[in-house]
This record gives structure tokens, sequence and C-alpha cells, in this order.
């Protein structure tokens, strides 16, 4: 009866995992306002049913699909912040990974279609914001806060993600993605203006 119980579960997980590639595909394809229930169970072939089983609407649909591409990307940003303090080298380490992570195609596509169709379903870029940048940016915060105070540590942040987010954004104008050497070239130079803002103020903080 137990493995009967685990058979059942596995196909439950992988039945589960297929629809959520699906309507991956689907929403970066057609759009979150083109894409429907429907269309998604058709592709998946069989009855409505199977679907409805798992999904009780498009909107539910839609968090899972977030909550897979946020997973990959906050599994490694957290390995390279994760119980790490502030210096030079982790940072370095942090903002070459970061900007790896945000440079992927996926990320690229879920960003854009946020961004196209925020305005016209405030609710999804809701959803976004909370189970991805909002989790991300806490731990960047909690990174400067090991070297300057609270106050400071979201001001860096805020100067990290905007100037990674607006490199991200600049390339995409680009007929050219940008080489590897010249990524790092970018983020070397971020780091220096990083660094030299956060020890100043860490300095400053150890003054009586």
């Amino acid at each position: 009866m137990t493995n009967l119980m685990g058979k059942r579960e596995l196909n439950k997980a992988r039945k589960r995992a297929e629809i959520v590639n699906i309507a991956t595909r689907s929403f970066f394809e057609r759009g979150y306002a083109a894409t429907t229930m429907s269309a998604i169970a058709e592709e998946l072939g069989g009855s409505k049913a199977t679907l409805w089983a798992h999904f009780g609407s498009k909107e539910e649909l839609f968090e899972a699909v977030i909550d897979q591409q946020v997973e990959s990307f906050s599994r490694d940003i957290d390995e390279v912040l994760t119980s790490q303090t502030y210096s030079k080298p982790a940072l370095r380490r942090f903002c070459l990974r970061f900007l790896e992570c945000m440079m992927r195609d996926n990320a690229v596509r879920l960003f854009s279609l946020i961004l196209s169709e925020g305005e016209r379903f405030p609710e999804i870029r809701e959803m976004f914001y909370s189970r991805g940048p909002a989790k991300v940016r806490k731990c960047i915060i909690a990174f400067y806060a090991t070297h300057v105070s609270e106050a400071e540590a979201h001001s860096l942040m805020q100067l990290t993600v905007s100037a990674i987010s607006g490199y991200r954004s600049d390339v995409q104008l680009r007929p050219k993605r940008p080489t590897r050497a010249e990524q790092e070239e970018f983020v070397n130079c971020l780091v220096e203006l990083i660094a030299a803002r956060a020890e100043h103020e860490g300095d400053a903080s150890l003054q009586p």
C-alpha cells in the first residue's frame, strides 16, 4: 500500500512538472493574457479535469511558473551570499553570479513578460516581486549589513540591483551580446565603486 501511494505521488509530481513546463513555454511565447487554461489542457492531452486537479486557476498556475524560475535563481544567489560576511572578493563573486543569473534567457523572458503585462495585470507584478526580487533584496541587505549600518546596507543594495538591472536592459538593446570579459569588466568597475563607499561607511561607523 505504501509503495502504491509513493508511486501515485511520484506520478502526480511528474504530471505537475509537465504542466508547469507547458505553461512556462506558453506564458513566455504568448504572454499572460493570451495564455488560457483550455489551450494548456489541449497541449497537455487528456481531459481538462487533469489540469484543474493540479491548478485551480491561471493565476495559481502562473505562481507555479514564477516559483520554478525563482527557485533556480535564488539557489544560485544563496550559494554566494548565505552566511557570507562583506569583503571585496565576496562582493565580486556575488555581482558576477547575480549578473549571470539576470542574463539567463528565462530570467530575461520572465522579466519582459512582467514588464509588458504588469500594468494590465498588477497581480502578476506583485506576485513576481514578492516571490523573487523582494527575497533577493533581503539577502543582499543582510550581506552588506555585516559591514555597514542597516540604512547604508539598504542603499548599497539599491545601488547594486539598479546597476546590474540597468546593465541587463542596456545589453538587451545592443545588436551584439557582450563577451564574458566585457561583463567582468563592468562588474569590476561596479565593485570598485561599491567597495569604496562601503569601506568609507564601514570606517565611519567605527568612529567614536
